[in-house]
This record gives C-alpha cells, structure tokens and sequence, in this order.
C-alpha cells in the first residue's frame, strides 16, 4: 500500500472520529445510537488493523530480500 494512501486514510479515520464526537454528543443513550457509536469505531479499528497488517507484510518482505 502506498504510503500516501496510507496516509490519506488515517487523516480520513481521524477526521471521522472526531466527527462522530461532535455529532453524537448530547443525542440520546439508547440501543440505537449506540450500536451506530460501536459500528463506527469498528470500522475504524478494522481499517487501523488492515493498515498495520498491509505495513508489517511489507516490512517483512524487506527485511526478507536484504
């Protein structure tokens, strides 16, 4: 993965956060609202996830051809 993309989307993860901050806050605690919460940062965690995953398979194919 290219390291611009990777960048482009971690700006993206983050700008996402702090949006859902701002827009639930003061909405009410109910079943609904938070499995939306939830969702949304697993959706998060999972692009975190595969970007760690992407950046240690590259590394270790370095490391491999040195």
């Amino acid at each position: 993965m290219p390291k611009q993309d990777v960048l482009k989307t971690l700006e993206k993860i983050a700008k996402d956060m702090k949006n859902d901050a701002k827009n639930f806050d003061g909405r009410p605690f109910n079943g609904k609202v938070v499995a939306e919460y939830f969702g949304n940062h697993g959706a998060a965690i999972a692009a975190l996830a595969n970007i760690i995953q992407v950046t240690l398979i590259e590394l270790n194919r370095k490391e491999s051809t040195v």
